[in-house]
Parts: C-alpha cells; structure tokens; sequence
C-alpha cells in the first residue's frame, strides 16, 4: 500500500502513517508539497472540505508520476476555521482519493479558536502566523509543523499530529470498508 499525501509538512505525514500502519504494516507514505486551490485560512467548512479533497486528488495524480501502483490512495487534510456566532472555532477535513474515483471524507477536532487568535485570522492573517505572533515566536515551522494551536492550548496533552491522526483513520477506515458498507447498507426497492 502507498499513500501520497499532499502535504510535505511533517504533521501531516506523521498523522497518515500513524493512522494506517496498524492495517497496513508495509504501507509507505510520502509527503508531496501540493496547493490546495482555496484560501491560504480556509474560513468555512465547505473551503476546508475543497482544500482536504483538492489535496488528495493532487496528491494521487503526482505521486503516480513517480511511482505507479495499482493500489496508491492520495491523501488530503485541510486545517480551517468556522464561525458560530461570535466564536471561531477550529475544524480539520480529510479526504481519501483512489484510482478508480472513490472520494472519502472525515472531519473533526473542534475546538473553540482563542479571541485574540480568531481577532487575527479575522484581519486575513492565517492561523499559524497567528498564534506565532501572539505568543512571541519567531520559528512559525514551531506552530505549523510541530505543537499547532492545540499543543499550546492543551500544554501539550495533545499536539497537531494526534489531532490529526484520529481524522485521517476514520476517512481511511472509511474507505477501506467501503465496498462492505455499500452492500450492507443497498436500498432495498
């Protein structure tokens, strides 16, 4: 099993091969830098949502430049923000491509965005700059790649890759079975 990713960022890639090696023992995941085709702080889920599928699809194409494989799957996730109200709120999409057009989605890791950080990302700043502002630092591959928002709200109970990684197994989990769940769940005429 390969699984191209549409990201080279660390998080991601560590999230997708923590998410499927328990299924897939052998399974080789690279990381391929990719855009995403939407904003660079998608600020609804429907943009959030496009971001994790036009990332995966990216992917997939891409990595069978490379690599041809019968069975490669691509990958996306996307990080954005929702507003309920007057509160921002955090949300992460995952989207599973495969060869033969399946598209499978998750989504999750809602958490309510800090006023001061959701004052930012309102004035078109993104998150990671953000946050990196705010708390004074100056490495934003800290933000972005390592801890997130989520390590520094939760003091590091809970960090951006297993934020991540709960998202990504379901949408495998739901492609994998997918084929079995078609044929349980068949409507009966």
């Amino acid at each position: 099993m390969k699984i191209f990713v549409g990201s080279a960022n660390p998080v991601k890639v560590n999230a997708v091969l923590a998410a499927a090696i328990e299924t897939w023992p052998d399974v080789i995941v690279k990381g391929l830098e990719v855009k995403s085709g939407v904003g660079a702080q998608p600020m609804s889920d429907e943009e959030t949502k496009q971001g994790a599928f036009n990332r995966a699809k990216e992917a997939l194409k891409t990595g069978l430049i490379e690599i041809s494989d019968s069975s490669a799957i691509g990958v996306g996730m996307e990080g954005g923000v929702v507003d309920y109200g007057n509160e921002m709120w955090s949300t992460v999409w995952a989207a599973v491509v495969d060869q033969q057009d399946n598209v499978c989605f998750s989504a999750g890791a809602r958490f309510k965005v800090p006023d001061a950080v959701a004052e930012q990302i309102r004035q078109k700043v993104e998150m990671g700059h953000a946050v990196a502002y705010l708390i004074g630092e100056k490495n934003i591959n800290l933000i972005k790649q390592q801890e997130g928002l989520i390590g520094i709200l939760t003091n590091g109970f809970v960090d951006r890759t297993e934020e991540y990684q709960g998202i990504i197994k379901l949408a495998l989990g739901i492609w994998y079975g997918r084929e079995s769940a078609q044929q349980l769940f068949k409507v009966k005429k």
